[in-house]
């Protein structure tokens, strides 16, 4: 298990092979995948300072964030994302490179979007960070989103947790991340506060995603399957 004291996907290590600069246009046939995610310690913060007047696990704060992933659409470079409260990942349309001149300056405008849509919904900055990856094929590109996935609903106890803990912290009460090193620790911090994972709603175990349709409209999944049913989503215009 990855130590508690440090949150974020840590699976885009897997990818590591694929990630690009930025300043170029891909290959023929190769397909963009950016990922961003607000800084663990801002959201840490956000969690403390909003902790009397939300829920526990600040569900708000959560679909805030999904909101600001999936409106990533709207740039018209991107023709597919998936958003989480812990991040966001698209699929660049293959003609947004050529268009805006290069995968740095696609790369900016999607950082840019996203950072300023946390920041209207939340009425808080949070700094954000990403990656670009440059697949050879849409395939690995969606295996790429397939593990984002895979890694959301597997850290779901953790990462709950510690949203948790991190609340009882705002509340001056005591918390340290040590003390959930165990999915029994996890499972009883939440019991506490009268969580069951088991009934928390579909989008928190696996996420939100939309596409754009070849018509011009937008699907949107807030119930989105696994596997590959999942990878068959991801798609272009």
């Amino acid at each position: 298990m990855h130590s508690v004291e440090v949150q974020g996907n840590h699976t885009w290590g897997k990818f590591s092979a694929f990630r690009v600069l930025g300043d170029h246009e891909p290959m023929p046939g190769f397909r963009l995948v950016m990922q961003f995610a607000p800084r663990p310690e801002g959201v840490a913060r956000l969690l403390e300072m909003r902790a009397r007047a939300n829920d526990p696990l600040d569900s708000e704060l959560a679909r805030l964030t999904v909101r600001a992933g999936i409106g990533l659409l709207q740039s018209h470079n991107v023709s597919f994302a998936y958003a989480s409260a812990e991040e966001v990942v698209a699929l660049v349309r293959t003609d947004a490179v050529s268009r805006m001149g290069s995968s740095l300056a696609v790369y900016e405008q999607l950082l840019s979007m996203y950072s300023a849509r946390l920041a209207v919904l939340l009425g808080e900055e949070l700094v954000v960070h990403g990656h670009i990856f440059e697949f050879p094929d849409i395939g690995i590109a969606r295996r790429a989103f397939v593990s984002a996935q895979e890694w959301l609903e597997e850290a779901t106890p953790l990462r709950s947790s510690r949203r948790l803990g991190l609340q009882m912290r705002g509340l001056g009460q005591p918390f340290h991340p040590s003390s959930l090193e165990t999915v029994d620790a996890q499972a009883s911090l939440l019991r506490s506060a009268g969580i069951d994972l088991e009934t928390l709603p579909h989008w928190w175990w696996r996420g939100v995603a939309a596409r754009f349709r070849a018509d011009g409209g937008v699907e949107l999944y807030d119930d989105v399957p696994h596997g590959a049913d999942f990878a068959a989503l991801v798609s272009d215009v």
